[in-house]
Parts: structure tokens; C-alpha cells; sequence
């Protein structure tokens, strides 16, 4: 079970680096906003950098856990790529700061680039095993199932941090305001690239 100052680290984090970006952010801040002391976060993280890779891990670790609650009940290929696609958005939108992080710091460094391109790859493959299932199943007409899971990620991705910037991340209700455009948006690209049987 994880240590619930963690929990209280990643928070404070999630806050500092999205406001201030990875070189700005000390760790006296992220401390101060935990509220705890440095030496806390050393104890759990060997530096800044080990503390934002973990971050980026646990993020990506809740938008699967948050997808795979909501597959639960989509029973045919159709409902379930439509239910990973709302719960991908509907995550982001929940936690814009988050999102911010993940879509822009986690490219940062080639180490960052190598752990985050692993863990998108895994969350990816959640998506592809959707679609392969609905070819075999005869819903879905796609030739390449693994690209088309690239690029539903990186539209929902992406639509939601132009939103993300379009609207101040602090005001929740103006952000899940977008969320039906957005999922509309995104159902139609996904009826016009997957040809339904």
C-alpha cells in the first residue's frame, strides 16, 4: 500500500509543474504545497526528475484504471471504443493539469520520452485490442488497427488540450461545457475512419 504523503506529493506536484513547468519548479515549492518537508519527498524520490516520472506513471496508471471502469457494461466493440474515447476525455478534462503535464513535459528528455512512450504504448494497445475484436467480430472494417489506436488517442489527446488552453484549467465548468462537442467531434471521425458493418 503507498505511503498517503505520496498521494499528497503527487497533488502539490501536479500543481507546480503545471503552473511553473519542470525547470521552474523547486522542490521547497512542492514541499511547502504538500505540506511536508523536503526531506519527505527525497525520501520517496531521488530527485526532481525521478518525482515528475513517477508523476507522469501514476497519471497514466489512473486514465487506465478510470477507461477500464467505464468498459465495464459496453459489451460489443462499438460501445466499447466509444466508452474509451468518453473516458479518456472526460479523465482530462477532470484533471487538466494533469493532462497539461502528460501531453507537454513527458516529451521533455529522452529518458522521460522512453518510460512515457512505454506506458502510452500499453495504454495504446487497450484501444488496438478494442478494434482488433471488432474486426473479428465483423463490426469494424480497419486494416490498420494499431495506427488507428495512435490516432484516436492522439485526436481525443489533443482536442482536449486545446480546450485545456482555450479555457482556464481552474474553471472545471467551462471545460466539462466542451465535453459533448468534443466526444461529438470525436464519434464522427471515428464513424468516418472505421467503416461499421
Amino acid at each position: 500500500m503507498r505511503h498517503e504523503k505520496v498521494d499528497l506529493i503527487f497533488q502539490a506536484a501536479v500543481q507546480i509543474f503545471s503552473d511553473r513547468g519542470f525547470d521552474q519548479a523547486k522542490m521547497d515549492e512542492i514541499a511547502q504545497a504538500a505540506g511536508v518537508a523536503k526531506g519527505t519527498i527525497y525520501y520517496h524520490f531521488d530527485s526532481k526528475e525521478d518525482l515528475f516520472v513517477g508523476l507522469m506513471n501514476e497519471g497514466l496508471s489512473q486514465l487506465t484504471q478510470y477507461v477500464e471502469r467505464n468498459l465495464e457494461g459496453a459489451f460489443t466493440a462499438s460501445d466499447q471504443l466509444y466508452a474509451i474515447i468518453e473516458a479518456h476525455v472526460q479523465f482530462f478534462v477532470e484533471n487538466g493539469k494533469l493532462a497539461k503535464l502528460l501531453l507537454n513535459e513527458a516529451f521533455d528528455t529522452q529518458e522521460r520520452q522512453l518510460q512515457f512512450r512505454a506506458k502510452v504504448r500499453n495504454y495504446i494497445s487497450v484501444i488496438d485490442q478494442v478494434i482488433q475484436t471488432g474486426v473479428r467480430n465483423g463490426e469494424f472494417e480497419v486494416k490498420h488497427s494499431q495506427e488507428l489506436a495512435v490516432a484516436l488517442f492522439g485526436a481525443a489527446s489533443v482536442m482536449v488540450l486545446h480546450k485545456i488552453y482555450a479555457h482556464d484549467i481552474d474553471k472545471q465548468e467551462e471545460l466539462q461545457a466542451q465535453t459533448p462537442a468534443i466526444l461529438s467531434t470525436l464519434e464522427m471521425i471515428m464513424k468516418s475512419v472505421i467503416k461499421m458493418k
